[in-house]
Order: structure tokens, then C-alpha cells, then sequence
């Protein structure tokens, strides 16, 4: 997972993407790129996609007053398919929806889809801004966990930043919890799962398609999601559906502009623009769902999103180091 992704975000992880550049939309991008410098373009690709990806969040939330986390989460991946599907075969690449690697999407996939119901079951009962912050701590562990399960040297900087974010989980999650409030470790356990995905990425070897991954993922959501609700129980609402169709719409699109944007610079350099979801859940939560945040939990999520962006400096700064290493022999 790239530094401080969200689950909606995690279903396009950095895998290398063994396709081309596909025709059509991505000429055009990289006409309207050739207007500014690459790295300025992919910063605001991954601004407007990182908009998308809290948007949807805000959507699935808003649906889950009316409808349980199955209905929910099911009908969203069947509309989130359409976007994949059309792309696949406009421009004759139906390949690209199909991995390398069926044991590792599927495994890939099962991971995505269990810290995807588990968010969604926690955006039901605490804030927006505060599931996405606790999700983005998988950064964190994955930099902790890092030396022990895959050999890579933690620095003084990145320890730094650990220390940082445990620090911005206290306060987030001790202010007056009660013992109903355990749900607010469930992005916790989110943000431990994708870290346990990103750990898996990074140690193997797979060339994968990105687009497969992602369509894998919606396949087996709408799978576990429908053993999850009775279909029985639906009954036909044009505002809930229009709620399933704008979030399938919304995290594809999302999704697709991070994927994007990871062609046109390092995902290190983007991890920290990615922490603007941050920002847009805190005020769509609070213009559309009246929610707020005590004054510890905004210290909090401060200190979490800084984590993070410490994390991504050093990242960037380590890949300009070795490129000019690189360039010098």
C-alpha cells in the first residue's frame, strides 16, 4: 500500500503494472501533462482521485442509514465494475482484468475485501475523518514490522515518525471511550490488515496487472457481500441506488486517477498529497453529517497524518539518493 491509503484506496496497490500506457485517455493526459511538468500533473491527479476516494466514503456512510453493510458494499461493486469494464473493452485491453498470479489476487483480493467490510462497519458508528485517520496508521506498521519480517533498516527519521503516530492513536482513540466504543479499533485492525498486505506485496516477486487486482477485489466484494443480506429484503429506492451507483462510480474513478498518477511520479512523492483525504473527511463530515472532533482527536490526527508525511519525505529523499547514485556510475 503506498503511505497513508485508506482501504478504498488500497484496492490499487503498488504492484508493477506489466501493461503499456493504454491508448486514448491516457493520450490525452499526457497531452494536457506535456502543459506542465510531470510531477506537478501527478500531484494533481492525486489530489482530484484522493477527493473521489473520501467521497465515496462519505456516500457509503450516507447509504448505510438505510441499508446494512452487505446490501451496501455489493450493489457499490457491481457499479464499480461498469467503469472497468467499459475501459477494458473500449480500448481492447479485456487482459488487463485478468492477474498473472490467480493465488496471489485471490489471497491479494481476500485481504481487500475483509478491511473493506470491516471500515465500512466502523464508518456506521464514529466519524469519517476519524476511521480514514486510524486506517492511514498501516504507513506506520508497515515501517515497524518492516526489519523483522522482510529485513529493510529502520532510520532515526522513520522511528521518529512511528513514535509520532503511536502518540496520535492514544489520543485518538483514549478521550472518554466507553465500552461500547471498542468499534473505534476496528480501522485499527483495518490499517493492520492492508500493513499485513503491503508487507506481502513487497515480498513477492509477481508481475501483476494493477487493473486486475481491482476488479478481482469488487468480484469477490460482490461475492461475500451477497451470503451477507437477503435479498428478500430489498425493495426498490431510487435515492439508495443513485447512493450505490455514485460510490461504484466514484472509487473506480479513484482509484484509476491514482493509478494515473503513479505513472508520472514516485509513490513515495504522492503519499503526502494522499493525506488531503484527511482534510476532505473532516468537512464533508462535518457539512453533511453534523459530525465533530474533541480537541484531542484533532491533535491526533495531526500528529498521525505528520507520521506519515515524515515517512514520505524520507521515502522520496531515499529514491533521489539512489537515482543519483545510479547516475554517477
Amino acid at each position: 500500500m503506498r503511505p497513508g491509503a485508506s482501504p478504498e484506496a488500497d484496492q490499487n496497490p503498488v504492484v508493477e503494472d506489466v501493461t503499456d500506457p493504454p491508448a486514448g485517455p491516457a493520450d490525452k493526459a499526457t497531452k494536457f501533462q506535456g502543459l506542465v511538468s510531470p510531477s506537478s500533473f501527478a500531484l494533481m491527479l492525486m489530489a482530484a482521485a484522493s477527493l473521489l476516494v473520501t467521497v465515496n466514503d462519505a456516500l457509503v456512510k450516507e447509504a448505510l442509514v438505510r441499508a446494512d453493510t452487505g446490501e451496501v458494499l455489493f450493489f457499490r461493486a457491481i457499479f464499480a465494475m461498469i467503469p472497468l469494464l467499459v475501459y477494458a473493452l473500449a480500448w481492447g485491453r479485456p487482459t488487463t482484468l485478468l492477474p498473472n498470479n490467480r493465488t496471489l489476487a485471490l489471497l491479494l483480493s481476500a485481504l481487500a475485501v475483509l478491511s473493506l467490510f470491516l471500515f465500512t462497519i466502523s464508518l456506521r458508528f464514529i466519524p469519517l475523518a476519524t476511521a480514514i485517520v486510524l486506517a492511514y496508521l498501516s504507513t506506520i506498521m508497515v515501517t515497524l514490522v518492516s526489519p523483522l519480517l522482510i529485513g529493510e533498516r529502520i532510520t532515526k527519521p522513520q522511528w521518529v515518525a512511528v513514535l509520532i503516530g503511536f502518540g496520535g492513536v492514544v489520543l485518538m482513540t483514549s478521550p472518554s471511550l466507553e465500552a461500547k466504543d471498542w468499534i473505534i479499533f476496528l480501522p485499527i485492525l483495518v490499517a493492520a490488515i492492508i500493513a499485513g498486505r503491503d508487507i506481502l506485496i513487497r515480498v513477492s516477486i509477481a508481475r501483476e496487472h494493477t487493473l486486475a487486482l481491482v476488479a478481482w477485489t469488487h468480484l469477490m466484494t460482490m461475492g461475500v457481500a451477497a451470503l451477507t443480506f437477503d435479498p428478500s429484503w430489498l425493495h426498490f429506492d431510487m435515492h439508495q441506488y443513485m447512493l450505490y451507483a455514485a460510490a461504484g462510480v466514484t472509487v473506480s474513478l479513484g482509484t484509476a486517477g491514482m493509478i494515473a498518477a503513479l505513472r508520472y511520479a514516485a509513490a513515495a512523492s504522492l503519499s503526502a498529497v494522499k493525506y488531503s483525504c484527511v482534510l476532505w473527511a473532516g468537512l464533508i463530515g462535518w457539512l453533511v453529517f453534523g459530525e465533530s472532533l474533541s480537541l484531542a482527536m484533532v491533535i491526533g490526527a495531526t500528529l498521525i497524518v505528520s507520521s506519515g508525511i515524515v515517512i514520505a519525505w524520507h521515502e522520496a529523499r531515499k529514491n533521489r539518493t539512489k537515482d543519483i547514485a545510479a547516475d554517477t556510475r
